[in-house]
């Protein structure tokens, strides 16, 4: 697909070119937002590790040789349904109208549109996060070690998602470049709960190949 404009998007499955900074973190009870989980279909149950619930928090670089180029935020919480592992994202930021549409209407993932600024060199990258007044919603800086695991990585990370009465099971995987990384955040906003949660790694992937909606399944 070619000129996309406002909410143009391409067909599943996307292709896209990507650079990851992660962080693993196990958030307190007290701390996590009711209702965090409505994007999840009934009987989705999050993970937890004494207690406390097992997230995901990334900022992704899509870059040239991808279907769409832009900055991304987002916050997955890895589920079990139907005796299977999916990631449920809740929460996600992205600075492409593009993929604001498609996320939502091919795969249910609530995505908002933000602004964004990232700076990169070497391995070290900080990439702030704004809302539509240029109110600071999340700042990450990451340094990622100097070796990485041997080879390249296949990684899958199936979605489930629950929007406007539709359930979307998505394939979706990410093959790339791992190393670990010193991984920090400045949270704001809808983010902010965060700030409770304890770091348990923090991870880059570089250079990866992502393919999102693959095989999809969808119900009511």
């Amino acid at each position: 697909m070619t000129g996309l404009v406002m909410t143009d998007y391409p067909p599943e499955p996307w292709s896209l070119r990507g650079d990851f900074a992660v962080s693993v973190l196990l958030a307190p009870p007290a701390s996590v937002p009711a209702g965090l989980l409505e994007c999840a279909p009934a009987g989705a149950r999050p993970l937890r590790i004494g207690g406390r619930l097992l997230v995901g928090l990334a900022a992704v670089h899509y870059g040239r040789g991808g279907m769409l180029a832009y900055e991304e935020l987002l916050l997955a919480v890895p589920v079990l349904w139907r005796g299977r592992l999916r990631v449920t994202i809740p929460q996600i930021l992205v600075t492409s109208p593009a993929s604001v549409a498609g996320g939502r209407e091919l795969w249910g993932i609530p995505k908002e549109l933000c602004t964004a600024s990232r700076v990169s060199k070497g391995r070290r990258l900080e990439t702030s996060f704004m809302d539509a007044a240029g109110a600071p919603l999340a700042t990450v800086r990451a340094a990622g070690a100097r070796v990485a695991l041997p080879g390249r990585w296949a990684l899958p990370m199936p979605t489930l998602q629950r929007l406007d009465g539709q359930t979307a099971d998505s394939s979706n995987s990410v093959t790339g470049t791992i190393r670990s990384a010193r991984v920090e955040w400045d949270l704001h906003g809808p983010f902010a709960w965060l700030r409770e949660a304890t770091p348990v790694a923090g991870l880059a992937i570089t250079r990866a190949d992502i393919r999102f909606g693959e095989r999809v399944h969808r119900s009511r």
